[in-house]
């Protein structure tokens, strides 16, 4: 038996990077599995080869966000663990972000994930269980130049995590957040020079490998984290102390 057997979870922005990681990881310990992504293709696909469950939406529309969550609850009768991983960064400096990409990167990854959360702990309140992992990131609570938007963003997830925690607790459902320092298609698009200067800033001078961050979101999501919530586990080899 698996650590999830049974278990229904639902991963944002599962079709590539971390996202995708922790879906395939989450249904090899025996997880019902509900796949999500902008691209319906790319969905169908990684679902398929997952052995998962398709629902493609941009959650930067809060009603397809809600209709994702209510189709899943329909669907298994439950659901036990939101991974909120899906997200955007339309980089720039200060002015240059211009109001639509500040609002897209805020829609998806802030309202987004709380709409999703909203809505999946109405049914993990009524269980008395459930777990919800919020990704977010260095940026989040150290800022990051060129990524206002984006640390905003992840600054709000933590905001949330924490609120959420506290109002939920008392209802068995628990409420974390994993900060990952792991290369993923976001990092893909910075030079090797900047890739560089972000290793060094590592105390553990590398970069972590994409099982180190799966294994973080796979720790809150079960029941060995059955006494934590309201907290951000850093898989950052130290980079969250600069």
């Amino acid at each position: 038996m698996g650590e999830l057997d049974g278990q229904v979870v639902i991963v944002t922005g599962s079709t590539r990077g971390i996202g995708r990681g922790v879906a395939a990881r989450f249904a090899a310990e025996g997880a019902q599995v509900v796949v999500n992504g902008t691209r319906q293709h790319d969905v169908e696909a990684v679902a398929a080869e997952l052995g998962a469950h398709p629902e493609p939406c941009d959650l930067g529309d809060t009603d397809q966000a809600a209709a994702m969550v209510a189709r899943t609850v329909d669907r298994f009768g439950r659901l036990d663990v939101l991974v909120n991983n899906a997200a955007v960064a339309l980089d720039n400096f200060i002015t240059g972000a211009t109001d639509e990409r500040w609002k897209r990167v805020l829609d998806v990854n802030l309202t987004g994930a709380f709409i999703t959360l909203r809505e999946a702990t109405k049914t993990m309140k009524q269980q008395g269980s459930g777990s919800v992992v919020n990704m977010v990131s260095w940026a989040g609570t150290n800022g990051s130049i060129g990524q206002v938007a984006y640390s905003a963003s992840k600054a709000g997830l933590v905001g949330v995590t924490k609120a959420a925690a506290k109002e939920l607790g008392p209802f068995g459902v628990r409420v974390n957040a994993l900060s990952p320092a792991v290369p993923t298609d976001m990092t893909g698009q910075m030079s090797d020079e900047l890739l560089e200067e972000a290793r060094q800033r590592i105390p553990l001078q590398r970069f972590g490998m994409m099982n180190e961050a799966v294994e973080g979101a796979l720790w809150l999501a079960s029941s060995r984290s059955s006494y934590t919530t309201g907290t951000v586990l850093f898989v950052d080899g130290g980079l969250h102390l600069n």
